[in-house]
């Protein structure tokens, strides 16, 4: 094996360090990762369809392998031919036969599971909500592909993936439902509470105190009939403000009804209801390539 410097060992990328580049089946052109390609390339590549590789440390052109066949150099302490993946970072990668990529953090931290068809925290083994393959799909924030992202994914209860940096972003932002099902993704129990108190601080008019409408819970997935507020409309069987107008009859005018009524008047729906999900949890997912 030829000896080199440390310095001269560290090859690669701004996405891995490895010492060997691709010759790309698709355009026949040389890239040290799949990333490198698809930045630069309009088309994407198919990494099972790469045969060649050429060796950075004596520039020799040859057949995927571990080892160079002319200088014996090891493209990569860790290295996966399914994958053709060579990595020189220590991130616990391992291959999941399942997911049919390799995925960084450890196998015995994660467990794959049949139908979601993705591996998930062992924390999640009994405890999860399955979406059917649901990192087959792209991230309902910025649309990248999940599963073979090597970004980290949050985990919320409904099941539904986000990207850990698309999730702090919502946050920021002020959106705390799942992008896909709508559904509260944290514990909102003191913003349930504010509201309450805005509502008992904020009585509505007596023309419209007694107007009622249907609304539908996307935290419980259940319907109920609720008094009319501007503040928020409350379900009656979780307590969750997370709830959008559904049926109603068409509304009375207010100036025909008394302010001493017992009859409730129903608001006419002004929009449809979303789709629903399940509460929040906190998990990472993360491929390595």
């Amino acid at each position: 094996m030829i000896e080199m410097s440390e310095t001269e060992l560290d090859l690669g990328c701004e996405h891995y360090r490895r010492k060997c580049k691709f010759v790309t089946p698709c355009c026949d052109k040389i890239y040290t990762c799949r990333f490198c390609h698809d930045e630069n390339e309009t088309h994407p590549v198919k990494r099972e369809e790469v045969r060649e590789l050429i060796c950075s440390c004596c520039q020799t052109r040859q057949k995927v392998q571990t080892e160079c066949e002319s200088c014996n150099q090891r493209f990569g302490k860790y290295s996966c031919l399914e994958c053709k993946l060579f990595d020189d970072e220590d991130r616990d990668q391992f291959h999941c036969e399942g997911c049919g990529i390799c995925r960084v953090g450890g196998r015995d931290k994660f467990f794959h599971c049949e139908k979601c068809n993705t591996c998930l925290p062992n924390k999640l083994l009994n405890d999860h909500r399955c979406v059917e393959n649901v990192s087959r799909s792209n991230c309902p924030v910025c649309l990248e592909n999940i599963h073979t992202s090597r970004i980290p994914c949050h985990i919320p209860e409904c099941g539904h993936l986000v990207h850990r940096t698309c999730f702090s972003e919502l946050l920021q932002a002020g959106h705390y439902a799942c992008p896909t099902c709508q559904t509260s993704m944290l514990d909102m129990t003191q913003l349930w509470k504010y509201l309450d108190d805005e509502i008992e601080m904020t009585p509505m008019p007596d023309e419209y105190k007694n107007y009622t409408v249907d609304i539908l819970c996307k935290d419980c997935h259940r319907e109920s009939v609720v008094k009319f507020h501007v503040v928020g409309l409350k379900c009656l069987n979780c307590g969750s403000y997370n709830s959008c107008r559904i049926k109603g009859s068409p509304c009375q005018s207010a100036a025909g009804s008394s302010s001493d009524t017992s009859e409730m008047i129903r608001l006419e729906v002004v929009e449809e209801p979303s789709s629903s999900g399940e509460s929040s949890s906190n998990q990472n997912l993360q491929p390595s390539e």
